[in-house]
């Protein structure tokens, strides 16, 4: 998942915009981040997860979740359930008013 500074993500191939509330949350979560430096512990079983995080410059990648990076993973794991909102179709007249 990637999210650009305009708020535009991209969750699994798909596009998504987050509002301006949003995105104050998300930088907030990750301006959070004191953990800026990659680990491999907790990488020495079959199966588990691997977080990497980008921003502003530092990229680290841990096995283990860093507490400090729990918000910021909360927040960007909760875009990955969000629906695809479609694009508002060209509307008119009586419908447009009943739609919007």
């Amino acid at each position: 998942m990637t999210v650009d500074v305009s708020g535009t993500a991209v969750v699994n191939d798909r596009k998504i915009t987050l509002d301006d509330a949003e995105m104050r949350g998300l930088r907030a979560a990750l301006n959070g981040v004191v953990t800026t430096w990659s680990s491999a512990a907790g990488c020495d079983v079959a199966d588990h997860f691997t977080y990497t995080l980008a921003y502003r410059g530092h990229r680290a990648t841990r096995c283990r979740l860093p507490s400090d990076w729990r918000a910021a993973v909360e927040r960007l794991e909760a875009l990955t359930r969000r629906e695809t909102v479609p694009q508002r179709e060209a509307l008119t007249g009586r419908e447009a008013l009943t739609r919007r």
